[in-house]
């Protein structure tokens, strides 16, 4: 299972400060039926292989305990930050190509993650957001590298942005793809994770087709 921890490396960092999490009365995690994930809230839906592997709550709460884990090592200040931002952070839906913890060399996988910035007006779009994930991946005992400037990607009706992210772990270069926008106060982000061409045209496969 080692590999497939590390879509879930810094989705625990994406926050900016321990505020109270505050969600909307009609506030939607939304629901996964049949190959689509629908959230009223956000106004969105996802298609997706359903034969890929969708996982439930208890199984992404144990996927991000291990990666915070991984993540901060012995740093009480980084546990810390990672304990704050669980506060605001809704971990709406995760999909990975193959079982968790399958033979395989590594198991693509594609996450929404919604985070409350009502508290933050100086995050305006998703940039700004990125912006404060990266100054956080840098405090961790990963080696991130960015090659990459930030850059604008549309997605349905939607401008996001998009931070690509490198990482060599255990022999395998992996790259991950923050693509962020903000939407009714809070940061929504789609996060996929891949080590060659043909993962990242099937992950991209998934986000051609989201309508938002």
């Amino acid at each position: 299972m080692r590999k497939t921890i590390c879509l879930f490396i810094v989705t625990v960092f994406l926050s900016c400060s321990n505020q109270e999490k505050k969600l909307p009365e009609n506030f939607d995690f939304g629901k996964t039926e049949n190959g689509s994930y629908k959230n009223d809230y956000f106004g969105m839906e996802v298609l997706f292989n359903p034969n890929w592997i969708v996982q439930d709550k208890q199984e992404m709460n144990n996927l991000i305990e291990q990666g915070s884990d991984l993540v901060t090592g012995d740093n009480k200040s980084l546990k810390s930050i990672v304990k704050a931002s669980q506060v605001n952070t809704a971990y709406l839906f995760a999909v990975f190509k193959h079982e968790v913890g399958a033979a395989v060399e590594y198991n693509p996988s594609f996450m929404i993650v919604a985070e409350n910035t009502k508290n933050f007006p100086g995050i305006k779009n998703g940039k700004d957001y990125l912006f404060h994930a990266k100054k956080l991946m840098k405090q961790t005992q990963m080696s991130y590298s960015f090659e990459k400037e930030v850059f604008e990607q549309t997605i349905g009706r939607s401008l996001f942005h998009n931070m690509e992210t490198k990482l060599d772990y255990m022999g395998k270069t992996i790259i991950q793809e923050y693509i962020s926008t903000v939407n009714k106060g809070f940061s929504l982000c789609f996060i996929i994770s891949y080590t060659n061409e043909e993962e990242k045209n099937e992950l991209y496969d998934v986000i051609n087709n989201i309508k938002i």
